[in-house]
């Protein structure tokens, strides 16, 4: 599983928004986002978003 910037949204979609943030993931892998979350780091070695938690290892 990875992230991507997609602009175009399907109405199958789920949207969710924390803090001012929405994530957007499609409903036929809504069962495998539990207890995953979505974070960021500005480390120069290290930037961007990655995801943690579950059976994840990106």
């Amino acid at each position: 599983m990875g992230l991507t910037l997609d602009e175009l949204k399907d109405n199958n979609d789920i949207i969710e928004e924390t803090g001012g943030i929405k994530v957007i993931y499609a409903k036929k892998i809504a069962g495998n986002l539990n207890n995953l979350t979505i974070n960021y780091s500005d480390k120069w070695y290290n930037k961007g978003f990655y995801i943690t938690g579950g059976n994840s290892c990106s």
